[in-house]
């Protein structure tokens, strides 16, 4: 990796954290990219290199989480291609990309589940991952395209981690923890 890459991540992760830090203190509605920027110290004109909006500042890591989960269902040990054959992928995948401290990702995740704002985004990145859940369990089964089966389990999947992602931020016990709960009450669906 060259120098100017280096410095390139470095400036977009310390645009996120300020980013994170004002939105959490100010609320993402009243937080303005110029407020970011300063935060940051850069300019409002390079801000805009690096992210087109300050939603996107919060999901700027949606790339590789599609591709970390992704990779997660492709590795697990149940090959059935069943709602329950992904509780465990998903759980994982709740706990490292969400409930990890490093990653920052629980301060994200309450931010995002919480600002109204987002719901749109948010639930573009939850129609992503079923459409890359559903590609993958295709893929295993030899069709070039998903149909109804993958579709519907992709879609059981992803929404027992979205149901603990949205009942998460108001209760107790870990992501993974309410997500392995959504899946125990949806694990008859197969495809």
């Amino acid at each position: 990796m060259t120098l100017r890459e280096r410095n390139r991540l470095r400036t977009a992760a310390e645009v996120e954290t300020a980013a994170l830090e004002l939105f959490e203190r100010h609320g993402y509605d009243h937080t303005t990219v110029e407020q970011i920027a300063a935060r940051a110290g850069i300019s409002s004109a390079t801000f805009f290199r690096y992210f087109r909006a300050k939603e996107d500042v919060l999901f700027s890591g949606e790339d590789a989480a599609a591709l970390k989960l992704v990779a997660l269902v492709a590795g697990r040990s149940d090959r059935r291609r069943s709602v329950a054959a992904l509780a465990e992928p998903v759980c994982r995948f709740a706990h490292h990309a969400v409930a990890d401290p490093a990653t920052g990702g629980q301060r994200l995740t309450h931010l995002v589940m919480t600002t109204p704002a987002l719901e749109a985004r948010s639930l573009r990145l939850r129609l992503r991952w079923e459409r890359e859940i559903a590609g993958q369990l295709a893929r295993e089964a030899g069709a070039a395209r998903p149909d109804l089966g993958p579709t519907l389990v992709a879609a059981v999947a992803v929404s027992c981690l979205a149901s603990a992602l949205r009942a998460g931020h108001h209760a107790d016990g870990s992501i993974a923890d309410l997500t392995r709960q959504a899946f125990a009450h949806c694990t008859d669906l197969t495809c």
